[in-house]
């Protein structure tokens, strides 16, 4: 009886994970065919596709390099300085996630606008954040920040306490233990968490659209780009853009759950 119940579970766990696993592929690969293969080529020739895809690249290449200085302190934090100040941090710096991208675009539109009092003193000495790539950096470091942060905080609290005391009993500095112990022991992590946060940056749309003012060749990146073309009935060019998108997320999603295996062995 036991028996049969067991395999009436397996059954119904099975078919309902192959039922939304058909859905989703079926969903997410639909537009490929939409369009032909001479169309697809084609549209791999149009200059303007290329110019939003290298504008994405450059930008969500520095997102990652700030989202590594950055994070990383924080991170450390986190994991290993335990107090109001890290919990309060913690809550911050994780808020986007559950916050709408567009509500975070739509906040950086108006605080770096020149009519608040930090956009327009940053406009005053040359520093603009509207309809420029600079505002896109902004919006998509919070929105991809917290990916990296509690990936790679994730990664320090695997770490063996005890390893980091005999460190300390050896002489070694907080400094030395982070750079010499920690960042080495979690350097999967670390990787892990720039595959993810690079992946949430280059696939941004809402809150980027909220602040670029899709300036062509300036401020349109490949998913403004989509919703363009779309908008303008090129479903053709908006199909090459979003299946170029979709193909690098599923790399950039291979290699965290590469290094995100890596870590789970380790430990």
């Amino acid at each position: 009886m036991v028996l049969n119940k067991n395999r009436i579970f397996d059954l119904l766990v099975y078919t309902v994970s192959f039922l939304f696993f058909t859905a989703l592929i079926l969903l997410l690969s639909g537009i490929f065919f939409q369009t032909s293969l001479n169309l697809f080529l084609k549209e791999l020739k149009d200059a303007k596709l290329w110019n939003s895809i290298f504008l994405s690249f450059k930008i969500s290449f520095i997102v990652i390099l700030i989202n590594l200085a950055l994070g990383i302190p924080i991170a450390y934090i986190l994991s290993f300085k335990k107090s109001k100040i890290s919990f309060l941090l913690d809550l911050i710096s994780t808020m986007p996630l559950t916050t709408s991208p567009l509500v975070i675009g739509f906040a950086v539109l108006i605080t770096m606008g020149p009519l608040n009092p930090v956009g327009k003193f940053l406009i005053g000495r040359g520093i603009k954040f509207v309809f420029t790539p600079q505002g896109i950096v902004l919006v998509q470091l919070i929105i991809s920040f917290p990916f990296f942060v509690n990936i790679v905080k994730t990664s320090f609290d695997s770490i063996n306490r005890k390893m980091l005391d005999l460190s300390k009993t050896l002489g070694a500095s907080s400094f030395d233990i982070l750079l010499k112990v920690i960042l080495p022991l979690s350097s999967n992590g670390i990787i892990a968490g720039l595959a993810m946060s690079w992946s949430r940056s280059i696939g941004e749309y809402a809150a980027t659209q909220m602040v670029s003012g899709v300036i062509p060749k300036i401020t349109e990146t490949a998913p403004i780009e989509v919703f363009v073309k779309t908008s303008y009935g090129n479903y053709p060019a908006a199909i090459t853009i979003a299946g170029i998108l979709m193909l690098l997320s599923l790399f950039s999603l291979g290699i965290f759950k590469y290094f995100n295996y890596k870590i789970k062995t380790n430990n």
